[in-house]
């Protein structure tokens, strides 16, 4: 017997997640006329307006229209299509096309691809939706949150291969791990603001994980993590058994304390040492100040970038040069910068 998903036009409307197969038919049936513009909006926001579908009209004659040219009939059905031919793509779609990609007859590129190869590649585009989110520009949003889920399934189709797991052993593990960790929504735990929520969240996980003490909670820290968010992380820990600054004022004292040690060093090992302590002192500030320390220095960075270009751009527009003679030109043209592109 054939595959089909079907739908009464009540059910179609009330339907609380617009997450459709498009690989297999959708029969939509018992179309009152006094919701008929529902469906079709429905449809033309799922599918798009050059999905078509087959009409089936009271004397059983039926004919293939596009959902924008759709007239009032009781009872449709949309065939699936080509992934070439669709405006619209679903959730299952994004997997079929990654398993498309690594057939024997798929991408050369995609089928030369490990977990190992693309490791650094979820990095970088987790960096570049931050940045997007920074930005609040929302095209660039939704292509790098796009990105970014594609590279959970880009593992996990890989990984179906090896028979390690599969796209849906990811989303059922996520689906698990919300379900059991907000107690406060789907138990019987209550939480009065978003810090009763973390914590319950906190208790969940620790039960989950089976962590019996701090060494296990500071050794789930992943050690690839970068040394800044590594950091940052072990001394939110650290901070849940109340060794912690009172309050910012000591934290700032702290990174002088830091400094001025750092500036007594005797030796380049020694320095190193000193180093380290004066970014983690500064990371405990941020702490408090509740600053995440990748995106602050991720900001900062791009700034730079963005001041020093526009000084390498009046270096060629005036003839200087960029080299240390010039730094007092150089200077004032990076100021000038700071206050044109803030």
């Amino acid at each position: 017997m054939n595959s089909f998903t079907y739908f009464t036009g009540e059910d179609f409307i009330i339907r609380k997640i617009a997450n459709f197969d498009c690989n297999i038919p959708i029969i939509i049936d018992g179309i009152d006329e006094d919701i008929f513009d529902k469906v079709k909006e429905k449809l033309l926001f799922n599918f798009g307006k050059n999905a078509t579908a087959l009409v089936i009209g009271d004397d059983g004659e039926s004919e293939n229209v596009t959902i924008g040219e759709l007239t009032y009939h009781s009872k449709l059905i949309l065939e699936p299509c080509d992934f070439v031919e669709r405006d619209y793509y679903t959730f299952g779609d994004l997997v079929e096309i990654i398993r498309r990609l690594r057939d024997p007859d798929g991408c050369q590129w995609d089928r030369a691809q490990t977990n190992v190869s693309i490791r650094n590649n979820a990095i970088e585009e987790a960096y570049e939706l931050a940045e997007a989110v920074d930005l609040m520009d929302r095209e660039k949003m939704v292509e790098e949150s796009g990105d970014v889920l594609l590279q959970g399934l880009f593992h996990a189709s890989i990984a179906e291969e090896d028979g390690l797991f599969t796209p849906v052993d990811v989303i059922n593990g996520v689906c698990h791990k919300l379900v059991s960790r907000h107690t406060h929504i789907f138990g019987s735990n209550k939480a009065q603001n978003a810090e009763d929520a973390l914590k319950f969240w906190e208790q969940a996980k620790a039960v989950e994980k089976g962590y019996s003490g701090l060494e296990d909670k500071i050794n789930s820290v992943p050690v690839t993590f970068g040394a800044l968010m590594r950091a940052y992380k072990v001394q939110k820990i650290i901070k849940k058994c109340g060794f912690d600054f009172d309050s910012v004022d000591g934290a700032l004292e702290k990174v002088h304390e830091e400094l001025k040690e750092l500036m007594e060093a005797k030796d380049a090992m020694d320095q190193e040492k000193e180093a380290g302590d004066v970014l983690f002192a500064v990371l405990n500030v941020l702490r408090f100040l509740k600053v995440d320390p990748e995106l602050a220095l991720s900001g900062t960075t791009n700034r730079f970038i963005k001041r020093f270009l526009y000084v390498d751009q009046k270096s060629r527009e005036l003839g200087f040069e960029l080299c240390p003679a010039n730094v007092d030109t150089m200077e004032k043209y990076y100021q000038e910068a700071k206050k044109v592109l803030g």
